[in-house]
């Protein structure tokens, strides 16, 4: 029974898919409060599954969520990035790391307790590495702190030597995740900030902790107490904030969530929705939308994306867009039309063009460049957005339409691709 269940769990980890119908259809995004409220009560009461049981447990669920793409019987932790087979329950390579430290807020397991044995929070990690962190906040380090190396798995890690390169770095109070894992922790640690908000279980009673995350390092202290608290705090926020900017979703984290997703009853709404962020974290509630999506895949593989942030009332002047999953090192540029249009390999590029009319560039004072991480951002004056008459300012009940173009190289050949779109009516 328990080998047919571990093969179960193996195939289900294996897929990628989109949540429930309807699973976010309650959820409601006209404000910062509405929209933590809302989303709270869809993610809430999950199924809690023992820590470690001699039937489905812990282990079973982060070795499914967690296992190598390339190897059914291996999993990958989150920190070295290295590949272990599978030993059910455990071995001297690998534990399980509480990404919220359990000491802050829920170390007592009493069996009841939900953020304790919560997969979205626990992550297959390598015994040392996992000692090396202990329940240190997370935090920026510098090349003075010390180099917790990743192995090269999947297309992601290896070197050593130069800060950050793709290595963890660590020093008192400090963690730092490695570049292509940094998001995934951050928004563990957001969906946290959200799931556990105090009260009790709806189906078991069980007090729950309300954990919250903070930059007040005296808070978050004062925390660690070594009992199960009623409040909690775990942070750094703002660095966590600008992780999950600087590490867009991917499909090992969309797997995981999955996996955990089917045994637990929730999800982890930051990897599904990770706009939501800009408006539960920051108040930039609604500053557009996507549309012309997916784009065609460049270089990398995946789909340039573009979204907003800030706010579309002319007034605030403070809209700022961002493309993502762009080639290392790529020139591009943003563009700008008043008008919607779909032009297949525009002038000879991969991707397609989704602006039409008049179409102004927008560069931020220069062209851009999408650097190691393979993103680029640049602010819209309202103002005056470029066109090619010259700028023009933005008028209320207006929609704009912007759009990424950047430089790629393809089979040797040189080329340029697209994001897919967004667009903003102004106010």
């Amino acid at each position: 029974m328990h080998i047919v269940l571990l093969s179960v769990l193996c195939t289900t980890s294996a897929m990628v898919s989109d949540p429930p119908a309807g699973y976010y259809g309650s959820v409601d995004t006209s404000s910062q409060a509405a929209l933590r409220t809302s989303l709270h009560l869809v993610i809430d009461d999950h199924t809690r599954r023992p820590y470690t049981s001699s039937s489905l447990d812990t282990w079973n669920v982060l070795e499914a969520a967690q296992e190598d793409p390339n190897d059914p019987s291996r999993v990958i932790d989150i920190y070295r990035n290295a590949s272990y087979a599978k030993v059910s329950g455990g071995n001297n390579f690998y534990q399980r790391e509480h990404s919220w430290p359990s000491s802050y807020g829920f170390p007592d397991d009493s069996g009841g307790n939900m953020p304790y044995t919560d997969c979205h929070l626990l992550f297959i990690c390598n015994g040392t590495y996992n000692q090396n962190r202990s329940n240190k906040p997370f935090a920026n380090c510098s090349a003075g702190c010390t180099e917790l190396i990743t192995e090269v798995n999947n297309g992601q890690g290896g070197g050593s030597g130069t800060y950050p390169g793709n290595s963890n770095w660590t020093a008192s109070g400090i963690f730092e995740v490695s570049p292509f894992r940094r998001g995934d922790i951050a928004r563990a640690m957001l969906y946290a900030d959200v799931r556990y908000e105090g009260g009790n279980h709806g189906t078991t009673g069980v007090m729950e902790p309300d954990l919250i995350l903070t930059d007040n390092l005296g808070l978050i202290a004062a925390s660690n107490t070594g009992q199960n608290e009623s409040f909690a705090y775990m942070g750094r926020l703002s660095v966590l904030l600008q992780w999950h900017f600087a590490d867009p979703v991917d499909d090992f984290e969309r797997r995981r969530n999955d996996v955990v997703a089917s045994f637990q009853g929730n999800r982890s709404p930051f990897v599904d929705h990770p706009e939501w962020v800009d408006c539960l974290f920051l108040g930039m509630c609604e500053p557009g939308e996507v549309y012309c999506s997916p784009a065609v895949a460049n270089s990398t593989g995946s789909p340039a994306v573009i979204e907003g942030r800030g706010s579309v009332v002319i007034a605030n002047n403070d809209l700022r867009l961002l493309a993502n999953q762009l080639p290392s090192n790529a020139a591009g540029f943003f563009v700008a039309s008043k008008t919607a249009g779909f032009i297949p390999q525009a002038g000879g590029s991969a991707g397609n063009l989704c602006v039409a009319g008049e179409i102004g560039r927008v560069v931020g004072g220069q062209i851009l460049n999408s650097g190691f991480l393979g993103s680029f951002a640049a602010d819209v004056n309202a103002l005056g957005i470029p066109q090619p008459t010259g700028p023009v300012a933005a008028v209320i009940g207006e929609t704009w339409h912007f759009q990424a173009w950047f430089r790629d190289v393809v089979g040797g050949q040189v080329t340029s691709n697209f994001s897919d779109g967004w667009r903003v009516t102004w106010q």
